[in-house]
């Protein structure tokens, strides 16, 4: 027996001289279910006992990190591979069909896909038995992968765990793994992990493991692993061959093992050697040997060529990369190439029972920097320190077999910058000594950060077919596209123009938050029929992973496999990145970036296949509608999700698209689960509502259902293929009920049943929607004020909304006054009890969806740029109001008060509100006088009625004024002023506070203020404001008289000063005058149209006695003394200008029989300038007194003949005097001196009053002409012209200007003799009442008689005092 201690420098042969014979093929160790041959396992029962923790700690060579091993499947799993009995290991004669067979299942099935593309896809594979999730639970541990035989490998310090992850069953006994105890474990637990191959053994065919220890050399071979498999290494029954490693440096470890066919292997040191290891002789028999590769090793022995080649260059490099072994040519014959970090290649010819020899070298270093260059222009500088060859792999195709000379190879290189490693890919062939590189391939998907002391190395994968390479990083897999352009125009255009789009790459990342890393791998052979190039991943802490490259698709260019577009990851990120438990990490891409531009045309792309169902990644037909819609309603979600996470700058529009999709996906899931509860229960027979409009809808509302294609169910047909444009189904919804009318379903029953499912349909999905919008607004990035789902402002750039579209805004209105009017009008014997309740229920909803569609629909109308738009808002908003009351108002006929309530509340709608609480009682007070009415329902009524009342006193201060305002108009427009007034005093404030906000109310203010408040200076303040607007002649001078009182009230009450008083009397006593000066017209022409019929007559008769003389050819003049007349014969108020009118063109030549006539007659334009005076325009209005003042004065002057005044002759003074005194001007002239007006006026000659009026911009510079059109003030120029004409004539022939300072004088003298007259004959009755006081002795001594009292003279003492008789 071989001794473990004794050192060989050659070949050591160990056999076990008492092994028993080997048996047959079908004679296994193996534990089967013959219980003849059960005891052929010594396995006890607690080998596959689980730990009490499930701690693993792996990694991919020698790392000490620790992690939580997660397990993925909590459910039955697809299998994708076959399985066969793990607990029998031995692979004989059938071991070759066994294999085959594996791999027709393990094409069958699939595991649980964690992503998928057009490009790639991959799944994980449930091929982790329980077990050996125990076994690795405490230990650190590494793995391999052997996809030839479906095994896996993983070696811990102690032990080597041997299980099929390639399954073809999925019987747990099956699932068991195979422990091997190794022989010599390291001592040392810091020292590397065992390192281990599978194999079949070449003479039994059987599995067999060969495994090295890194520290000591030590090999161990075991040709049957069943045999293996035993508790302990001294009851195996077949031990394993050992021998030790010999020339092994101190400090030097093997690093790496590898297999080379004809039963040999290669190991590489951590010194950079090679050693070529045999477990087999000539004659194969067992046997292990070891030789390093040397150059001219056959012709340099003893001690110094041992020496020599331990020094020498091809022996001594620490910089091995990698080393990979080729197919053998010939029997005994095959290549290994090895491969330095500065880009050395070596090929050597490793022969089987011979010393291997070194065919070439070729140092491709300078060829490789060179050729990086040109294609990567960033990489700027490439040196011995930051250039690196890392891996590389053989290409599996024909032209390398048994060919030394020609190699093609796949060579990974870095470029190690301050922080990152960069990546290339080169494709390039080796022969004679040269270096041809012919493609490089930029690894643009992923650069490694730097971790010092991390021992993890990147691999590179080339799977059969070479079109794809799998590079294998710590937390990550990136796959490269190896397939060529074609060279034709286009491509060599694309060249020119630096166009050319790179081959497809794409990097697959672990997630951070998990210590997931690769901790074995190997590549997968597939029918190369099937064109997909594969590999598989054992993943620390997850489980196996197997990641397929698929092919171009057929008539696919490579161009068409090119760039990895925005839309593939973020598919990748939604439908796969929050699967629970997903290895893989589908954000943070910070080699991929895309413009904003080119994500929203994704994120719209995305978007549009989900709600067409479109989308290769959510089944269109499933067998649960509601889940299909859930799948699209969370893919929408996840959509909107990824583009939060990376502060995706979208455009205002995309992100209400996006949100509007998710809406009307909420809402279809809405109908559809309505629609559902409604086939179970009602009539198979009866179609439903939903059904018959997505029939009725035309072919370019939907997408047209093909029955002869098994399209039957139109309604899932709608769901699955129109949801994008559900918003024409809730206007249909209604329309549909219209159209079923039509078409004949007169049943009641019927009616209601469509009535109250086309309540559903709306309710639902417009529900569904607004609550969407309201809770989900801000995952799309919309930051605007939105309140009950409805927009508030910032409408600007918004398309029109769906759940807004006027056939939305008319038809759901139309269906809340169906509905209702179905409720009340249906008759309850004719329908069941619960339809009705449920349709009046649905009404307040409807309602409110109503309010909520008409708010939107405005606002979003306001703020088009369209002026026509802003209008139609405008207008709409004046519909909605009426709208919203009528239909809140209503909804009382149902017995909903409560419910009206509550929306009317929600809308602050004050007038509905209102309207509500007074039918609400007036309710309750006929049902308290119907008769036979029981004693709890009066409680009831009576409760309900103090609830009320109660209600709207809080509403006084819950909503204010707006409460207020409505309540008491609504008294006030159904003349209840009274129980206003008689309310309590809890009414008095806020009823005086809406009455002085209200200057209309101001006539029924001052009775509040006089009453309630006792404030009668503002009682004065309404009662003046109110006389302005008042039109009664009567009524205002009522209103001024309590004015006059409620002002010496509120002065003896203190409320204001004497002044104050003063001010307001005088104003009040100047509008008195104005107001008697109108009751002497009237009482003017009263008494001529006693006899008239009715008002029109009277004006006519009036007119025709007073004013046609004057403007009969004056038609501007005429038709405003028409209309002035009117007004003064309905003893309506008239404007002063009016009055003036009328004063001045009065005729005088009609009947003045009238005992005033005379009086008038003689002061009327005196009177027309005391109008003007009492309204003080002098200062206020300097323009139009000017002008009044002169057209009166003008009228005056023309209204006598002065060409006939002027003939004197034959007349002697005293006629001339009589003459000129009966004129208009001397007895206007008179009168204002007898009241002393003119004393301080400059009076207007009369050469200066042709002008006045005459001209439109004379009359436009007066306030009272400033309305009117240039038309009408063209005509009333007119007539003055003609006025100024007749005065011209009496200037002329008449010497009216020469006259006028006369009549002046003679007027000024009549008014002083008249006043010296009554003051001779006052003092006359005073003496002769002297006198008669003295004769009958009524006066004392001392005492004087005074003038002036009302009842004649009145004696008074010294002091003044009058002395009372």
């Amino acid at each position: 027996m071989f001794s473990p201690d004794a050192s060989v420098q050659g070949s050591v042969s160990v056999r076990n001289p008492r092994r028993r014979q080997r048996t047959t093929s079908e004679d296994s160790v193996a534990i089967r279910e013959n219980p003849k041959r059960r005891k052929r396992s010594l396995l006890a029962p607690d080998t596959f006992e689980a730990p009490a923790h499930r701690q693993v700690n792996g990694h991919l060579h020698h790392g000490n990190g620790d992690a939580a091993y997660n397990r993925q499947a909590t459910e039955p799993l697809a299998r994708r591979d076959a399985s066969v009995d793990t607990a029998s290991l031995a692979i004989r004669n059938r071991s070759t069909q066994r294999l085959e067979k594996d791999k027709q299942g393990s094409e069958r099935n699939e595991g649980v896909v964690l992503t998928r593309n057009d490009n790639y896809i991959v799944t994980q594979s449930p091929e982790i038995p329980d077990a050996l999730r125990n076994i690795l639970g405490t230990v650190k541990w590494h793995a391999e992968l052997f996809s030839s035989l479906g095994y896996a490998l993983a070696l811990t310090r102690t032990e080597a765990i041997i299980w099929r992850y390639k399954q073809n069953t999925t019987s747990s006994e099956f699932s068991r793994p195979l422990v091997v105890k190794l022989p010599h474990p390291p001592s040392n637990t810091n020292h590397p992990l065992p390192l281990g191959l599978l194999l079949h053994d070449s003479g039994s065919g059987e599995l067999a493991l060969l495994v090295v220890m890194p520290v000591s050399g030590r090999v161990a071979y075991w040709d049957n692993v069943s045999s293996a498999a035993k508790v302990d290494l001294v009851r195996q029954r077949q031990p394993a061959f050992q021998s030790i490693i010999s020339g092994m440096l101190s400090g030097e470890n093997i690093t790496k093992l590898i297999a080379a066919e004809l039963d040999g292997f290669i190991l590489t040191s951590s010194t950079g050697r090679v050693v070529h290891l045999r477990v087999k002789d000539p004659q194969g028999r067992p046997v292990v040997s070891a030789d390093y590769l040397r150059i001219n090793s056959a012709s340099n022995g003893g001690m110094f060529g041992g020496l020599k080649s331990v020094f020498s260059s091809a022996g001594w490099k620490k910089d091995v990369a990698a080393v990979r072994v080729g197919a053998s040519h010939g029997k005994n014959h095959c290549p290994c190439i090895i491969a330095s970090t500065k880009g050395l290649f070596q090929v050597w010819d490793v022969i089987r029972n011979s010393a291997s020899s070194l065919a070439f070298e070729v140092d491709a270093k300078d060829e490789m920097r060179r050729s990086i260059g040109k294609v990567c222009p960033e990489v700027t500088y490439l040196d011995d320190d930051t250039f690196s060859l890392v891996d590389f792999a053989i290409f599996p195709s024909a032209g390398n077999q048994g060919n030394f000379a020609n190699h093609r190879l796949l060579v990974l290189t870095a470029h190690t910058g301050s922080s990152s490693s960069q990546y290339t890919l080169l494709d390039l062939t080796i022969q004679d000594g040269i270096v041809d590189i012919d493609v490089v391939h930029p690894i643009t998907c992923y650069s490694e950060l730097q971790y010092p002391g991390d021992p993890r190395k990147p691999q590179l994968l080339l799977p059969d077919p070479a079109h794809t390479a799998f590079l294998v990083f710590a937390r990550s897999i990136t796959l490269v596209s190896l397939s060529r352009i074609e060279e034709s125009p286009d491509s060599q255009l694309q060249i020119e123009s630096h166009t050319l789009p790179d081959p497809f790459q794409d990097t697959l990342y672990f997630r951070m938050e998990s210590e997931y890393y690769v901790a074995g791998c190997c590549t997968e052979t597939q029918d190369r029929a099937s064109k997909i190039a594969s590999s598989t991943f054992l993943v620390h802490g997850f489980g196996l992973v197997h990641v397929a490259s698929l092919p171009a698709k057929e008539g696919q260019s490579p161009l068409g496999r090119t760039a990895v577009t925005a839309k593939t990851k973020m598919e990748q990120a939604i439908f796969f990145g929050n699967m629970p438990h997903n290895l893989l990490d589908f954000f943070g891409r910070t080699e991929l970036s895309f413009k904003n531009e080119e994500i929203e045309a994704a994120a719209l792309e995305i978007n549009d296949s989900i709600m067409k169902s479109t989308s290769d990644y959510i089944p269109a037909i499933t067998p649960s509608m509601d889940q299909q819609l859930q799948a699209r309603s969370k893919a929408l979600a996840d959509l909107a999700m990824y583009l939060q996470k990376y502060h995706v700058n979208l455009k205002k529009a995309t992100r209400w698209q996006l949100l509007w999709s998710a809406e009307k996906m909420a809402a279809a899931r809405a109908i559809w689960q309505t629609h559902s509860a409604n086939l179970a229960s009602v009539d198979a027979r009866e179609k439903s509502l939903l059904a018959e409009l997505c029939d009725m809808m035309n072919e370019e509302s939907k997408i047209e259902n093909q029955p002869d294609r098994g399209e039957t169910d139109v309604v899932r047909h709608y769901l699955i293929n129109d949801i994008w444009r559900i918003e024409l189904v809730v206007p249909w919804a209604e329309q549909a009920v219209e159209e079923l009318y039509k078409e004949g379903v007169q049943d009641p029953v019927r009616q209601a049943k469509l009535i109250s499912q086309a309540d559903d349909i709306q309710i639902c999905a417009l529900e569904a929607a607004f609550a969407f919008r309201t809770a989900n607004a801000t995952l799309y990035g919309i930051i605007d004020d939105i309140e009950d789902g409805i927009l508030q402002n910032g409408y600007e750039d918004l398309p029109e909304i769906w759940t807004s579209i006027p056939e939305t805004v008319q038809k759901v209105k139309a269906l809340a006054d169906l509905s209702r009017e179905a409720a009340i009008n249906s008759d309850e014997t004719e329908l069941e009890v619960q339809t009705l309740i449920k349709l009046a229920r649905d009404n307040p909803r409807l309602v409110h969806i109503c309010c909520q569609v008409h708010e939107e629909r405005c606002r979003w109308l306001k703020s088009r740029p369209e002026g026509y738009r802003v209008a139609e808002g405008e207008a709409l908003s004046r519909k909605y109001l009426a709208v919203r009351k009528d239909l809140i108002v209503r909804i009382i006929d149902l017995e909903l008060p409560d419910e009206a309530v509550k929306l009317a509340e929600k809308y602050r709608d004050m007038q509905a509100l209102v309207e509500i609480h007074i039918k609400d009682l007036e309710n309750c007070f006929e049902r308290l006088d119907q008769p036979g009415i029981s004693g709890s329902e009066e409680e009831e009524m009576s409760a309900r009625i103090d609830l009320i009342q109660q209600r709207m006193a809080t509403y006084f201060t819950t909503f204010g004024t707006p409460w207020a305002n409505a309540f008491f108009s609504k008294h006030i427009a159904q003349n209840q002023l009274s129980q206003l007034f008689d309310s309590t005093h809890d009414l008095r404030a806020p009823l005086t506070k809406f009455l002085r906000s209200k200057p209309e109310y101001a006539k029924i203010g001052w009775i509040q203020e006089v009453i309630g408040e006792r404030n009668y200076e503002l009682a004065a303040d309404n009662l003046m404001r109110v006389q302005k607007q008042e039109s009664s002649v009567w009524s205002k001078k009522i209103e001024l008289s309590i004015g006059k009182l409620a002002i010496l009230a509120a002065e003896e009450k203190g409320q204001v000063q004497k002044d104050a008083r003063e001010n307001m009397n005088q104003k009040a006593d100047r509008l008195m005058a104005i107001i008697k000066i109108q009751d002497s017209l009237d009482a003017y022409i009263r008494p001529t149209i006693k006899m008239a019929i009715d008002t029109t007559a009277e004006t006519e008769i009036a007119m025709a006695k007073f004013y046609n003389h004057l403007v009969e050819c004056k038609p501007a003049l005429r038709n405003a003394i028409y209309h002035s007349l009117k007004k003064l014969i309905a003893r309506e108020v008239l404007r002063t200008d009016d009055m003036i009118d009328m004063l001045t063109l009065i005729d005088m030549d009609g009947d003045l029989d009238s005992p005033d006539a005379h009086g008038f007659s003689e002061k009327r334009f005196y009177l027309a300038l005391t109008l003007l005076r009492l309204c003080k325009l002098t200062k206020t209005d300097p323009n139009r007194n000017d002008l009044h003042q002169k057209i009166i004065w003008r009228r005056c002057m023309i209204q006598d003949d002065w060409e006939e005044i002027n003939k004197t002759e034959l007349q002697d003074d005293a006629e001339v005097a009589r003459k000129t005194a009966t004129t208009a001007v001397f007895q206007t002239l008179r009168a204002g001196h007898k009241d002393g007006y003119f004393e301080n006026l400059d009076l207007v000659s009369p050469s200066n009053l042709l002008t006045a009026g005459t001209t439109v911009s004379s009359l436009r510079s007066s306030s009272r002409y400033a309305s009117f059109s240039d038309r009408s003030l063209e005509l009333l120029a007119r007539d003055f012209k003609q006025e100024a004409k007749v005065l011209e004539e009496a200037l002329g022939k008449g010497r009216l200007e020469m006259w006028w300072k006369g009549v002046v004088d003679a007027a000024k003298s009549s008014v002083r003799e008249e006043a010296d007259k009554q003051g001779a004959e006052s003092a006359k009755r005073a003496e002769t009442a002297k006198v008669l006081a003295e004769k009958m002795g009524l006066r004392r001594p001392g005492s004087k008689v005074m003038n002036g009292d009302v009842n004649g003279p009145v004696e008074r003492d010294e002091q003044g005092d009058v002395i009372m008789q």
